[in-house]
């Protein structure tokens, strides 16, 4: 969790902007990553709706239509990443999620 940790704080302190996607995009795109285990297509598939930070406890919802098996899946967040993630996502509703991919007009390999 501290290596996580640190590359999140390092990702989100860079003013470098990869494939479309800032520092903090960066940030938290690694931390929900690393919490929920999804594959970068999944990953690039969720928008702001898949994500429930005021659940109990605070969810996020793969479609069943991009999961590897077909199936949903809702994981748990850990509630740091929740309240983290739930000012992140009031301030990315017009743009979307900042999932892989976004901004390059291509999914990641």
């Amino acid at each position: 969790m501290d290596q996580l940790r640190r590359l999140a704080r390092a990702a989100s302190e860079s003013a470098v902007t990869f494939r479309g996607l800032t520092g903090s995009d960066r940030a938290m795109l690694y931390s929900v990553a690393a919490s929920t285990g999804f594959r970068a297509g999944e990953l690039a598939s969720l928008t702001t709706a898949a994500f429930d930070p005021a659940a109990d406890p605070p969810t996020v919802t793969l479609a069943a239509e991009h999961a590897k098996n077909g199936n949903p899946a809702v994981q748990p967040l850990p509630p740091e990443l929740a309240e983290t993630l739930s000012g992140y996502l009031r301030a990315e509703v017009q743009t979307g999620w900042c999932g892989p991919g976004r901004g390059s007009g291509r999914r990641p390999r």
